[in-house]
């Protein structure tokens, strides 16, 4: 089987487990009211995955490291399915909702764990950076199918909405056991010698994650926020600030895609953290901004700096960590991660509240300029060739 399509079973994977962490966005006034949920519950059921991603993603990627990654991948993908599967058919009570979610929670975390390790694993050299950050844009893209494909099911209804992924992830299951090889430890001998046997994450991964988590938590705290600001502070419609809401989140696909085209003409990993610099400026453009136009563009460009961060983060990882190593320190940055996204609307949230749209751009600098700092000190020793 080739290199390329393996990568693009595990890219696949990637995005529809993201698919599936947003499905319920685009019918969530319909779940409440079929299931008697509050506001709240509703949020949970959205956003529970990351609850679960935040708790338990590092020690899923100590236990897959890289032998497992393979069969860990394959199982998250078909406890994505028959959760997806059992919701469609089955659920008719809250309660079963939200525990064939947490079983879904659990394929989720498994898949986002294992996806970047494998692709460091089954890439050579010449491709691993730009799939490794190709990685980042899984779970915008993934989200903005989910609205897309959401919309246009509308007539079909929630329940055969859902089944559409489920289908899917048990199909990449099969592709997975078929197209992507087993760990022979061959590929990336020198890198994997920098991990230590015990298995200890380093302070670098350590720093990666951190710096991770910072600039995670300001972009989906600009996301969240900003439907509101353009229909309470800029006049629109909340149908119109939702619509122009999803291409603001969908511009990280762009930022990732940018990523990777940058890291194979030998840009170093440095540069692209550096771009997250222009955040706090992006961040006053988005909420203090004159016009709604003004205020789309800066979070849009807000968002291709995020998107170019996150892909750099990940293809950061085998440089960091050593392949045999990328598991683990994909444990770490995905629950540092999910730990950033959910502390970020509700931090920036509550300051916005007790003092006004101001409090967001101080805190949007300090996440962004700390994040930035950390994310450097984990790659200053890293040495980039050009693969152009």
């Amino acid at each position: 089987m080739s290199e390329r399509t393996s990568v693009t079973v595990i890219l696949a994977s990637g995005t529809v487990a993201a698919v599936a962490l947003g499905k319920f966005s685009p019918f969530l006034d319909r779940v409440r009211e079929g299931f008697d949920l509050s506001l709240t519950n509703a949020g949970w059921l959205t956003s529970g995955i990351t609850v679960v991603a935040a708790a338990a993603a590092t020690p899923v990627g100590r236990w897959a490291g890289a032998t497992r990654a393979r069969s860990v991948l394959a199982l998250g993908l078909v406890a994505t399915g028959l959760s997806g599967l059992a919701m469609s058919a089955f659920a008719d009570m809250a309660w079963q909702l939200f525990a064939l979610r947490l079983l879904e929670a659990v394929g989720y975390v498994a898949i986002m764990v294992t996806g970047p390790s494998l692709l460091a694993q089954v890439a050579d050299a010449h491709l691993r950076s730009w799939a490794l950050a190709l990685w980042g844009m899984c779970i915008p893209g993934g989200l903005a199918a989910a609205a897309a494909a959401g919309g246009l099911m509308a007539g079909a209804g929630w329940r055969a909405w859902i089944a559409v992924p489920a289908v899917a992830a048990i199909l990449l299951a099969v592709a997975v056991r078929w197209a992507v090889p087993l760990w022979t430890g061959q590929d990336g001998t020198a890198a994997a010698a920098a991990v230590p046997s015990t298995g200890r994450i380093s302070g670098s991964v350590w720093s990666l994650a951190s710096g991770f988590a910072l600039v995670s938590m300001v972009g989906l705290a600009t996301v969240t926020l900003l439907p509101t600001f353009l229909s309470t502070e800029r006049g629109l419609p909340e149908g119109r600030s939702g619509a122009l809401t999803s291409v603001v989140a969908a511009a990280s696909i762009l930022g990732s895609v940018a990523a990777g085209l940058l890291v194979r003409r030998g840009v170093r990993h440095t540069s692209l953290f550096a771009s997250a610099l222009a955040m706090p400026l992006l961040g006053a453009g988005v909420f203090l901004g004159p016009t709604w136009p003004w205020c789309f563009v800066a979070a849009t460009l807000l968002m291709v700096v995020n998107g170019i961060v996150v892909a750099g983060v990940f293809s950061a990882l085998p440089s960091v960590a050593g392949v045999s190593g990328a598991g683990r320190a994909t444990g770490m940055v995905t629950q540092m991660g999910s730990v950033g996204t959910l502390m970020g609307p509700p931090l920036f949230g509550a300051s916005k509240d007790l003092v006004g749209w101001w409090a967001v751009l101080p805190l949007t600098a300090a996440a962004a300029l700390t994040g930035v700092a950390a994310l450097s000190v984990a790659v200053r020793r890293e040495t980039v060739t050009s693969e152009a």
